[in-house]
């Protein structure tokens, strides 16, 4: 038997059915079948990505909407047509075989099918799984154990052009570097998901080459090692091969040992090597579905996941455009994908959502080798805030009450508990402050909702920045009240919680423009920590 496992007509692609009922279907019955599904589902958030950024790939490469009237037509369509899927599979489905001797798919062709003396665990294709060096805490046992299905396979290699890291020397991250956090547009249906997701021009990456187009069914099927690319389409981007891979098929016996499924074919080892990259001094790459920070005349930094820090404090940064004013200074840029999707809103181009819905998922390391979790979470986007700059630009100064505030609590908790300069209770700060942002989670959404709509945008930003304060000062009480019951540490308590309350009192009427009745923010002995940050 030839090995093979063709991704545009087998089943492998995991979907939600309207009545819940998961399915495996084909590349091309996901896209043909898209307006009756509910998304893509994975046990690994990092596959949903690849999986997501393929389709969104192929379908850019079939409509290639270049006006907003193209994707009104689109939209008004209500489905991808499968006529012109059709047509597409008809002339690159060859370029979608796992196990094809001369074009499979995302490998290098000039690698032989057979194992060499150097081979790769099949495991490296998911970074969720220990291997050679790279000891996670998901899972324990042995990268040479597994053997995986064709399906997981397939999922694994996606993983791959979005969320490839350093591994080493000479081992470089994929075209985005250090992985950022992905913001995958949402909605009812999988065909609003992927609607949303296709790209005009004018939203694209400026870096992106106009003139070469090596997406990867018209590409060579062959991966330089260590290949720099002067040239990368938006297209070749979504199917970037970082690494230079080649697996190893044999039949399968037993059950996959990721998803416990049984395919004719599966892989236990593969060549797995440095791919393509861009050369260091290559313009910056501007990904549609990932917020920057900018500073001065540097490149933007993607926002990435950090330790200990909640999602939603990013909010603005990953969802809210901002004014004229503010870009002449440091700033952020949120997605392009939803600076287009703004700009559609106000067309009355596509869904009619006050809400607009996303998906955050990111891999968080230490910037090089080391792999410590992924991100994956969901939030509800007012619409109108994504062409509403003055909106936007409220919620950023309830953030920065709600950090300003945390930043006054962990200096007064320092300061009242310390002893000789000496720091104590490091633990029950970093606790009390991790209470505090979940305690306000919740709220913030219904402060975002209030500051979409004009008419209640002032009443929701006073209550907010009231709701904050009070949180503030229960949650430093509590911690107080943990340190003891010493005659020290009772005082200690009273004096911290005497000081916290005046602090955050003085920054409520601050922010609410009230007139102060002290100068407590100027004589209060306050410390300044990384862990309020």
């Amino acid at each position: 038997m030839t090995p093979s496992f063709n991704l545009w007509t087998d089943p492998w692609i995991t979907v939600e059915q309207p009545d819940g009922v998961l399915d495996d279907v084909s590349l091309e019955q996901a896209l043909v079948q898209a307006h009756t599904l509910r998304a893509i589902h994975d046990a690994s958030p990092l596959v949903i990505v690849g999986i997501h950024r393929l389709l969104t790939a192929v379908l850019q490469d079939i409509f290639d909407p270049h006006n907003e009237e193209d994707l009104d037509a689109l939209w008004d369509a209500g489905q991808f047509l499968e006529a012109d899927i059709r047509a597409f599979g008809e002339q690159y489905a060859h370029r979608f075989d796992l196990f094809s001797k001369d074009a499979p798919f995302l490998q290098s062709a000039d690698i032989p099918l057979e194992p060499e003396k150097k081979t790769w665990d099949i495991a490296l294709l998911f970074m969720e799984l220990p291997t050679g060096t790279f000891v996670t805490h998901y899972q324990h046992g042995l990268a040479e154990d597994h053997f995986f299905c064709s399906t997981c396979v397939a999922r694994g290699l996606l993983t791959i052009p979005a969320f490839a890291t350093s591994g080493g020397a000479g081992i470089k991250p994929s075209i985005n570097g250090v992985p950022p956090i992905y913001v995958l547009p949402g909605g009812d249906t999988l065909f609003e998901k992927l609607w949303a997701a296709l790209i005009l021009p004018e939203f694209q990456p400026q870096a992106a080459s106009t003139t070469v187009d090596n997406v990867w069914w018209r590409r060579d099927s062959i991966v330089g090692y260590k290949d720099e690319v002067t040239e990368v389409s938006y297209l070749h981007s979504l199917t970037f091969p970082a690494r230079r891979v080649r697996l190893h098929p044999a039949p399968m016996r037993t059950p996959c040992t990721r998803c416990g499924a049984q395919t004719a074919w599966g892989a236990r080892t593969m060549v797995y090597q440095m791919g393509e990259s861009r050369p260091k001094d290559a313009p910056f790459w501007h990904d549609p579905f990932a917020a920057y920070r900018v500073r001065g005349k540097k490149d933007p930094t993607p926002i990435r996941p950090w330790e200990d820090k909640a999602l939603w404090r990013e909010f603005a940064a990953l969802f809210l455009p901002m004014t004229p004013e503010d870009e002449a200074k440091e700033h952020t840029l949120m997605p392009s994908a939803l600076y287009q999707r703004g700009e559609l809103a106000v067309e009355d181009i596509g869904p009619d959502y006050e809400i607009f819905p996303v998906r955050c998922v990111g891999l968080r390391t230490d910037m090089k080798a080391k792999i410590f979790e992924w991100l994956d979470a969901s939030f509800d986007v007012p619409t109108a805030l994504l062409h509403d700059p003055l909106g936007s630009d409220e919620v950023r100064r309830g953030l920065d009450v709600t950090t300003d505030c945390a930043r006054l609590m962990a200096g007064i908790f320092r300061g009242a508990f310390s002893r000789e300069g000496a720091e104590h209770h490091t633990d029950v700060k970093k606790r009390m402050l991790a209470a505090y942002w979940v305690a306000l989670a919740a709220p913030f959404r219904e402060f975002v909702l209030g500051v979409a709509v004009p008419e209640t945008r002032q009443a929701a930003f006073t209550a907010w920045v009231e709701q904050v304060t009070e949180q503030g000062k229960a949650t430093f009480k509590e911690a107080a009240e943990s340190i003891g019951d010493s005659a020290l540490a009772l005082r200690q308590r009273v004096e911290g919680i005497a000081k916290c309350s005046a602090a955050l009192n003085a920054r409520r009427k601050k922010s609410l423009g009230e007139k102060e009745q002290n100068d407590t923010m100027e004589t209060l002995p306050l410390f300044q920590t990384k862990e309020a940050q």
